[in-house]
């Protein structure tokens, strides 16, 4: 998908002076929404910029995995970047750049979706199916909303709980001075009822099938079964996760491909089923996930690695372990990672994919009332068979939970997951972080100073 670059705003007009006579004309550098997406093919511009909002460097082509793996126990800093180090150290400064790039980029992309669900609720087209495009448009959104309100709302006991907060809610386009005044941040679950507002009518209206790269109404259900295990609603995470599960549940591994093949996901791109959403990138339009993984002799900067803690955590004889943990070999150096492998930056990244949702009806099995002890076994046993270790011998609701964290950190790492089920676990103390207050990211400095105090910051920053 090349990269669009779009400028939304046009203010005024353009001055041209020319020895005593001026002219007005027209900007041409810049186009207004009305004009920009005023046609069907305009819409779908707008639509791949969306996309791009997610691919870039300060999204999903390396902050979100990086950071929360990196701020728990799954990576080492092994690099020189002192805003690497903060995270590293769990000791987050509120002025750390790379905090407010990521935070500016995901209300870039979150404006850019709210631009193009206004703009396109305004054609009628008969070629154009502008409720697909809004539902697509939305779902991008609540994405990048839950991705904000994981790193920097809810409490110090985690998500979902009573008195969470949440982060600033815009839902109309930023199109003029004024409709970018600060707004005070929203409660948690206001944020939260947007989301599943947003999730909900994309999967009635996105299709089935679509563009490889692009949303699907399994992809969009996968998500929701995501949020809503964060929001330990588990009934209805068991649902989500059951409706993509059970399409594929009778093919062998359960819809996954084998162990032995278990890096091809990553070496390989899109790989069915198993891989339901992946942004696709190229070595012209591509992300840093190898570089900063890599040495310099291989390509890289080698700013991270995994963690001797991570290698610890395999069992053995687990498949997973050389793909999480590499093997100096010819071309791929110790302790890095074959998740990321292409230092040009064609990696994909896989954003959600079959076995997170059988792990995810796992715990929403365990945890739910009654506990369905067998559901969560045989669904917990998929992963671990796939993996080549034995059933787990987990027969308890308790005993089950540790045994679903512990497969989550293994099946789960270099994915970004970590450190937010160790939020959810309500168990960041065992990294080493005593004061509770950590356990929420500072909102930017800059957005708190430059609001005038409307945006408030987290307690203790």
């Amino acid at each position: 998908m090349n990269k669009l670059k779009f400028l939304l705003l046009a203010v005024g007009m353009v001055s041209i002076v020319s020895c005593s006579k001026v002219l007005d004309q027209q900007p041409q550098a810049s186009l207004s929404p009305e004009t920009a997406f005023s046609t069907r093919t305009g819409v779908e511009a707008g639509l791949l910029g969306i996309y791009d909002g997610f691919q870039s460097g300060d999204h999903y082509g390396l902050a979100i995995w990086i950071y929360a793996d990196l701020y728990a126990d799954n990576l080492s800093h092994t690099g020189t970047f002192p805003t690497f180090a903060q995270i590293a150290n769990k000791q987050l400064l509120a002025d750390n750049t790379n905090i407010g790039n990521m935070w500016n980029r995901i209300y870039n992309t979150i404006n850019r979706a709210n631009t193009v669900i206004v703009q396109a609720e305004k054609l009628n087209d008969p070629a154009f199916n502008k409720i697909a495009a809004i539902g697509e448009a939305r779902a991008l959104r609540a994405i990048a909303y839950f991705d904000l309100l994981r790193f920097f709302g809810g409490t110090t006991g985690g998500y979902g709980k009573p008195g969470g907060v949440g982060v600033p809610l815009f839902t109309l386009p930023t199109l003029s001075p004024s409709d970018g005044a600060p707004k005070a941040r929203a409660t948690e679950a206001d944020i939260y009822t947007q989301i599943l507002a947003d999730l909900d009518f994309a999967i009635l209206n996105v299709p089935a099938t679509a563009a490889t790269g692009r949303l699907t109404r399994n992809a969009v259900t996968a998500m929701r079964a995501r949020v809503q295990l964060y929001r330990e609603q588990w009934a209805d995470a068991e649902t989500m996760a059951t409706t993509v599960i059970s399409q594929f549940a009778a093919q062998p591994n359960g819809g996954l491909i084998a162990g032995v093949d278990y890096a091809n996901l990553w070496l390989s791109k899109n790989i069915r089923p198993e891989s339901i959403w992946e942004l696709q990138y190229f070595a012209d339009d591509g992300n840093s996930g190898a570089f900063y993984y890599y040495p310099g002799a291989n390509g890289g900067r080698n700013e991270i690695t995994s963690s001797s803690s991570l290698a610890l955590a395999h069992e053995a004889g687990d498949l997973r372990r050389g793909i999480n943990v590499t093997v100096a070999a010819p071309g791929i150096p110790a302790n890095k990672t074959r998740k990321f492998s292409r230092t040009a930056g064609d990696d994909n990244i896989i954003l959600i994919r079959l076995a997170e949702l059988y792990l995810i009806r796992a715990e929403a099995r365990a945890r739910k009332t009654p506990s369905d002890i067998a559901g969560a076994q045989a669904d917990l046993n998929v992963i671990r068979t796939r993996a080549g270790l034995r059933a787990t011998t987990a027969a308890t609701t308790a005993d089950l939970i540790l045994a679903i964290q512990q497969e989550r950190r293994i099946e789960l790492a270099h994915e970004g997951h970590r450190w937010f089920d160790l939020r959810r676990y309500n168990n960041y103390s065992a990294l080493g972080i005593s004061e509770s207050f950590r356990s929420l990211w500072p909102i930017p400095q800059r957005e708190v100073l430059t609001s005038g105090g409307i945006i408030a910051q987290n307690s203790g920053y």
